[in-house]
């Protein structure tokens, strides 16, 4: 088979800005079933992702896109906790914690809040996508944004000396003004809370200022400390971190240096001058015992509390680690009795998450842009190779054998907000490109050796906006999945006269759209907004023939529509997560799951025993333990002459449908001298030579996009190594700790 090796498609994610895990480190407890991770990035979107207890499985649940202009410079989420509230003492915060009652662990209220270089605090409905409200601070460009031990207010640095506090504890959408400290000239870089009595502002002018936010002094200025003075330039006191069981706070600045003051009588207790260069961010354990310092040099640094006397103790610069090839701009820690995860990202664009405890010999997970829409389809009609981001679509064509590809296509929108979908005609003809808001249809018309775009003029589809789009061309219709999970569709004929002027771009705009009813899903509780993505439909896939199209989420609903009838059903809720799923030349649906299973289902009279297909029960049981071992999730799957082809990240599978997998056999009693059963290893190396025959993998490709057949003997493997990114030159580091 022919394999066109794709690395002409220059997607590329915004870096990393801002991370926030959703919950606060509590050792004693298991890990929130509603634990997330918020991963803000520079072109304004915002990941939440699933660390599912999971060492290398973690799932991308959604994506909040962003807009032209736009960047996530801080995130913040707001989970209440009714037993802290009613440590706190505050009326407020107590009388909320008690109506939302026992649900802080595992149900949680949890809020998102973002900054992002303008005036406003905005908190997002994940899951639609959408801001649930935009607070205007009036008090200056937000620089840094930090909530209290309670949960109720949240504290904004501005860029003109200006400290806002708003009152959040009116629930999910109420943000509500309560004051600003009192003022200072310098930008706020950085802020934190010590409890709900204290606010610490890091200052463009190398001070670190404090104010009281209790009794007769709530809002006065209490106390101002400076650090070290650069020769160039002003410091910049980048990064502050509270340690309010050991009466102490961290700060670092553009010098480089760490340091610990003393809460109490805030006074320098400690100063290390460790970093070559801006020290961006820090965190910490839930014990307070260790902390983290990232920045500009890449380096993340270790400091560890140890004993040097009775009743006393000094914090020890341990260990560090060059992780990143980058900087480092981001980092966030969440520690349970069952995990322990220090996440830091920055300009590499990739996530690192690795151990606290075991921070020197962890290997880190590499969490890198798996977006669930892939950014980039194939035309097997017109050879063409579609890829989209921001306000951008590209189109290449790929040649015959011998000759190279070629840019025929390049379409900027004028407007803000980023593209959220793409889809192209089975020949090639229409462009549909989908916003949240709107959607616009586009002619592509060959014209020597490129392609001319001709705008199809809909005052209809200006008002429908989708998150998924999707053209079933043998029924003539424009499927469209909305950001409320609705399904609609448009009638439009892509199969038109293409050599007839008059019968060009015709879209009837009179027509009304059709809403089918989708099957029930759980009602989201009002109040846990945050986390309802799951029920959001994540994946769509029309068979052949157009008679049947079908969706999946990642509660393990899979439904199956028919265009014609208008009538959908449900075929089956997985209690696994499905990533991929696609239609056979069979009419039979495929389905991978995130624990690497492979299943096959009739979607015509799938009931009881027949809902699996022959391969699916004699197979899904047995997939080779390999391919079950290999990380990361499946990003998709399709069907080739009798094989189906499986890709992850980083490797790239196939199946033979024709042939069963080995089966396990009963083990002997017999044992070993190890313990081991007797006939263990020759069984398994026998397992391993029949499932070679049926099952291929490779790890060649490095950051895999999209695979596709092309044709019956050509695939075509888009690639984007991270390291072919555009990026800034890294910060030289003269000296590496082995």
């Amino acid at each position: 088979m022919d394999v066109h090796r794709c690395r002409f498609v220059d997607y590329t994610p915004g870096m990393i800005t801002a991370l926030a895990f959703s919950h606060k480190s509590n050792e004693t407890e298991v890990s929130p079933k509603q634990l997330r991770l918020a991963v803000g990035r520079s072109d304004g979107s915002i990941e939440i992702w699933n660390p599912r207890n999971s060492k290398n499985k973690w799932l991308l649940e959604s994506t909040i896109l962003g807009g032209s202009g736009r960047s996530i410079e801080g995130l913040l989420w707001a989970t209440i906790e009714p037993e802290l509230s009613a440590k706190s003492g505050n009326k407020e915060g107590e009388s909320l914690g008690l109506e939302l009652k026992s649900r802080s662990r595992d149900g949680g209220a949890a809020r998102l809040f973002s900054i992002g270089g303008s005036t406003y605090l905005t908190e997002w409905d994940i899951r639609k996508g959408l801001p649930l409200k935009n607070y205007d601070c009036n008090s200056g460009i937000v620089w840094s944004s930090a909530i209290n031990e309670s949960q109720t207010r949240i504290a904004v640095g501005c860029d003109n000396g200006s400290v806002v506090i708003v009152d959040i504890s009116g629930g999910p959408g109420s943000i509500e003004y309560e004051c600003v400290l009192q003022r200072q000239q310098s930008r706020i870089m950085s802020i934190c809370w010590v409890g709900d009595d204290t606010v610490i502002g890091g200052c463009a002018d190398g001070r670190i200022r404090v104010w009281s936010y209790k009794g007769d002094t709530k809002g006065r200025l209490i106390q101002t400390l400076r650090v070290d003075k650069s020769k160039r330039e002003s410091t910049l006191i980048w990064s502050l971190l509270a340690l309010p069981r050991k009466q102490q706070f961290v700060s670092g600045d553009s010098t480089g240096c760490v340091k610990i003051w003393d809460l109490k009588h805030m006074t320098l207790q400690q100063s290390f001058n460790v970093h070559e260069a801006d020290v961006l961010c820090l965190s910490s354990d839930s014990r307070e015992e260790h902390f983290f310092s990232g920045g500009v040099d890449r380096k993340i640094f270790n400091f560890t509390l140890t004993k040097s006397g009775y009743n006393s103790a000094k914090w020890v610069n341990t260990t560090n680690r060059l992780l990143h090839g980058n900087d480092i701009r981001a980092m966030c820690s969440f520690e349970s009795s069952n995990q322990d995860l220090l996440a830091s990202g920055g300009v590499e664009r990739v996530v690192l998450v690795t151990s606290m405890e075991h921070f020197q010999t962890s290997v880190p997970l590499r969490i890198t842009d798996d977006s669930i829409e892939r950014h980039v389809l194939v035309n097997k009609a017109k050879r063409l190779v579609v890829m989209w981001q921001g306000q951008e679509v590209k189109i290449w064509k790929l040649q015959n054998e011998g000759k190279a590809k070629r840019l025929v296509c390049k379409l900027v929108l004028s407007d803000p907000e980023n593209i959220s979908s793409v889809a192209l005609s089975k020949n090639g003809r229409y462009l549909a490109v989908s916003r949240i808001s709107t959607t616009k249809l586009f002619e592509l018309v060959e014209v020597n050796r490129g392609i001319e775009v001709v705008k199809v003029v809909s005052t209809l589809l200006s008002g429908i906006g989708a998150r998924i789009i999707k053209f079933v061309d043998e029924k003539k219709l424009l499927l469209m999945v909305d950001s409320d999970g609705d399904v609609t569709s448009v009638k439009f004929n892509v199969n038109d006269d293409e050599n007839d002027d008059e019968d060009v771009s015709d879209f009837d705009d009179e027509q009304q759209p059709v809403i089918y009813e989708m099957p029930e899903t759980p009602e989201p509780t009002p109040d846990a907004i945050s986390f309802d993505s799951k029920y959001n439909y994540t994946h769509l896939t029309v068979n052949s023939s157009g008679s049947a199209v079908a969706f999946s989420n990642f509660a393990g609903f899979i439904d199956i529509l028919n265009p014609t009838t208008g009538k959908a059903s449900r075929l089956v809720h997985m209690s696994e997560i499905p990533t991929a799923i696609s239609f056979t030349s069979r009419d039979t649906l495929l389905v991978v799951t995130l624990s690497h299973k492979v299943y096959e289902f009739n979607t015509e009279n799938a009931q009881g025993a027949n809902l699996y297909t022959e391969w699916s029960k004699n197979n899904t049981e047995f997939i080779p333990r390999p391919f079950q071992k290999l990380p990361g999730e499946c990003l998709g799957i399709f069907e080739c002459l009798g094989k189906f082809w499986v890709y992850g990240s980083d490797w790239l599978c196939f199946f033979d449908s024709k042939k069963d997998f080995p089966r396990a056999s009963k083990q002997s009693k017999k044992r070993s001298a190890n313990g081991e059963s007797a006939s263990s290893a020759k069984e398994t190396s026998e397992h391993e030579e029949v499932a070679s025959k049926v099952f291929w993998r490779t790890s060649d490709y490095r950051s895999l996009i999209l695979v596709a057949n092309l044709s019956t003997d050509e695939l075509v493997v888009v690639e984007r190594p991270v390291e072919s990114m555009p990026a800034p030159t890294p910060f030289k580091v003269s000296r590496i700790a082995l």
